[in-house]
């Protein structure tokens, strides 16, 4: 059970602001937190995700028809997060559209994802992982890793 809870604050080069929301148990443990982004160009922050400290997995979700980026039919995913030493991801849990789960380790990402510059648009840093990398990595519909119900792509 969480009975406390910290908000921590980093921004890039961009001034974009990655807020997150840790989440601690009763022995004080550092269960999960919720992870947002602030883009300097938007007055809203976006939920980018939870990570789960014991899993050592981001989970996030995906609208295909907001997130998929048509040229290089690819998902972007934000690389201060998947590097950052403090939050430890190994591994990215993605929910696409509802319907389609891949659980794809942050090692596949980096070495098989691609770099794609927005920031003149205010973007931050992403690497971007092709649908064709992606299917490689489906969960069956009767796997039940985890619960991302709380993840609501914006």
């Amino acid at each position: 059970m969480n009975i406390k809870n910290k908000m921590f604050a980093m921004d890039d080069d961009h001034g974009n602001r990655l807020y997150m929301r840790v989440f601690i148990d009763e022995n004080d443990i550092q269960t999960n937190a919720n992870l947002y982004l602030k883009l300097k160009s938007e007055d809203k922050h976006r939920q980018l995700g939870i990570v789960d400290f014991q899993k050592r997995t981001f989970y996030c979700k995906r609208n295909s028809n907001k997130h998929l980026h048509l040229k290089t039919d690819s998902y972007g995913f934000n690389w201060n997060i998947l590097q950052d030493p403090f939050l430890g991801i190994d591994y990215v849990h993605l929910t696409v559209d509802e319907e389609h789960r891949y659980l794809i380790s942050k090692t596949v990402i980096s070495d098989l994802g691609k770099f794609l510059n927005f920031k003149t648009q205010g973007f931050e840093l992403q690497k971007f992982v092709s649908n064709k990398v992606l299917r490689k990595y489906n969960l069956k519909k009767d796997q039940n890793d985890i619960q991302s119900d709380d993840v609501n792509p914006e």
